[in-house]
């Protein structure tokens, strides 16, 4: 794993730790959007899918843990542009010892 990853990966985790309730969630480009949706109306280049929390409390939880998982992803871009080439197809879950 690249130094890069490695921070990447740390920056991810730090929303888990942040956030109990999240399991799971994937990063995409716009190459890797589903069917249904029409690229054309989305802004940005990278995209938060498949997010699962449990339990999940209702929409302000939702979205308060995608403010996170956004943060976080801008926030490793920023930092190390390579990122940018890193998160589309990844998916991150939480892992339990």
């Amino acid at each position: 794993m690249s130094s890069i990853e490695a921070r990447v990966l740390a920056r991810m985790e730090a929303v888990f730790a942040r956030c109990p309730e999240l399991f799971r969630f994937s990063v995409r480009d716009r190459s890797g959007l589903p069917d249904h949706i029409d690229p054309t109306t989305l802004e940005g280049e990278l995209f938060i899918f498949e997010i699962a929390l449990a339990p999940r409390l209702g929409k302000a939880q939702y979205d308060e843990v995608y403010g996170a998982i956004a943060a976080a992803i801008s926030a490793a871009v920023s930092s190390w542009p390579e990122a940018k080439e890193l998160l589309p197809g990844k998916t991150f879950v939480r892992y339990l010892h």
